[in-house]
């Protein structure tokens, strides 16, 4: 085999084996924190947004609420579905409990403004924690986007 020919072959199998590889990235099954009450968006690590970012539509396939069995309790909600792109960034604002023990939570996406980007939907699953520290015993609802997810007892 010429030398040219080989090296052509190996050339071609590294390419290969390269684009083939996975990519690495976050851990799709973090947590995404809520600080309640502020109002101020946060990105997936829990950071403040920053520059000129403005709201955008999030399509919701399925919403679980999860109650883990820990001391103290711990609420959850895992939220599936799809970002209108994948420049759109997932957000969700967890409001205090109001007076009939409803938890309203508010899902969105924020994007840069007139940042070009890929048209096609991202998928995503997102963890959302209900911070219950501090708070009194009894049944709560829970909301998102204005429909009604499900209720628990707290502290269980």
């Amino acid at each position: 085999m010429s030398e040219s020919r080989l090296l052509a072959i190996l050339t071609i199998t590294a390419v290969i084996i390269t684009a083939c590889s996975p990519v690495s990235g976050g851990d799709p099954n973090e947590s995404v924190a809520a600080t309640p009450g502020q109002g101020q968006p946060t990105q997936g690590g829990g950071e403040p947004t920053t520059g000129d970012m403005v709201h955008g539509p999030v399509f919701i396939d399925d919403v679980q609420l999860l109650i883990l069995e820990s001391y103290p309790i711990q609420v959850m909600l895992n939220i599936s579905g799809e970002l209108p792109t994948p420049c759109h960034i997932f957000q969700a604002d967890v409001s205090e409990p109001d007076e009939d023990n409803e938890i309203q939570v508010e899902v969105y996406s924020v994007v840069a403004e007139g940042e070009v980007c890929i048209e096609v939907i991202q998928p995503f699953s997102e963890n959302v924690s209900i911070p219950m520290a501090g708070k009194p015993d009894g049944v709560y609802t829970v909301w998102v986007n204005g429909e009604k997810v499900g209720e628990f007892s707290y502290p269980g």
